[in-house]
């Protein structure tokens, strides 16, 4: 029998249901983005966004990853607004919650080409699986009202190319491949340096891999050393190397080195050299990345850092963001 407390808070489905749906309501006027203060649940949801404020709080989840997912945000915007606005700060971010997770991030992002020079954007992330590197980028934009579009929580899906740059990635091309120009293109030294979004994407597919690294061990991106570096873009589009940088579509197949320790990866020793396959599809709408190490065996088997049981909103001591 139900004490009186019990009867007190307890509620139907109906009207859990009920605020579930005004929940909603409330974030989908700023796309995920804000919280209304003038809302306030009397229930707990189970499907809800979790708030976190990047500047006075000590408790972030995966802080390089934020990190990473802002700058990915930014590097949409540039490629399809020729732009080359950099992150000042990040600001604050909703997570859902869920292992593979929606990320709504808000920052200050300086734009050396306008005035005032710091403005504040809007990136969401969406993941499709955790412990992979498989998510789509489908706001990044300066801050403004809402879009009118229906409000989609989680989104499942995104940029899709086709042929090669559709389905499963492909294995490590063989010497000869690499050897078409028409389809690959091995950058120069100088050129990768000098490409911030490469080493980007290979700290993503690690940082999204190994959320122990994302979590707790940042000085593991800082010993990563880029060897080598090629791209494929379709053989039908004949480009320079500066296009073939900016291709829309690609597959960018990196060779490193400098991690010392992984769990998604059998050799253990900072000096070995590893590789890394990683897919990009553009489209005006959203950026999709997807990628896996190769070692010339099936390596996609995830790392699962959490515990069975263990959940993704853990009590521990988490990183500021850096």
């Amino acid at each position: 029998m139900a004490t009186a407390d019990e009867e007190e808070y307890s509620v139907s489905m109906e009207e859990y249901h009920r605020h579930e749906r005004e929940y909603w309501r409330m974030m989908a006027k700023s796309d995920g983005f804000d919280d209304d203060d003038s809302y306030e649940c009397p229930v707990v949801l189970l499907s809800g966004l979790v708030p976190y404020d990047c500047k006075n709080s000590y408790l972030i989840p995966y802080p390089l990853l934020v990190k990473r997912y802002a700058l990915l945000g930014l590097h949409r915007y540039n490629m399809l607004e020729g732009t080359s606005i950099g992150l000042a700060e990040l600001v604050k971010f909703n997570k859902s919650m869920s292992y593979a997770s929606s990320y709504y991030i808000t920052l200050l992002a300086n734009d050396p080409a306008a005035t005032p020079s710091h403005k504040t954007f809007q990136v969401r992330v969406d993941e499709t699986k955790f412990g992979y590197l498989d998510l789509t980028v489908s706001i990044a934009r300066p801050k403004r009202e809402a879009a009118k579009k229906p409000f989609v929580p989680h989104f499942h899906g995104g940029a899709v190319a086709d042929g090669v740059f559709d389905g499963p990635l492909p294995d490590w091309p063989s010497d000869d491949a690499l050897n078409d120009t028409r389809r690959f293109y091995v950058l120069k030294e100088s050129e990768w340096q000098a490409t911030d979004w490469i080493s980007l994407y290979l700290e993503l597919l690690i940082c999204s891999s190994d959320r122990e690294v994302a979590d707790t061990k940042p000085s593991v991106i800082s010993h990563l050393q880029i060897v080598e570096v090629a791209i494929e873009t379709k053989e039908e589009d004949v480009m320079t190397p500066d296009e073939r940088l900016s291709a829309k579509i690609a597959h960018v197949y990196i060779t490193f080195k400098g991690l010392a320790k992984s769990r998604r990866l059998v050799e253990i020793g900072e000096h070995v050299q590893r590789r890394a396959i990683i897919r990009r599809v553009i489209t005006s709408t959203c950026l999709t990345l997807l990628g896996k190490f190769w070692s010339g065996k099936d390596t996609e088997k995830p790392s699962m850092t959490l515990r069975r049981g263990e959940e993704d909103q853990s009590s521990n001591k988490r990183s500021r963001l850096s």
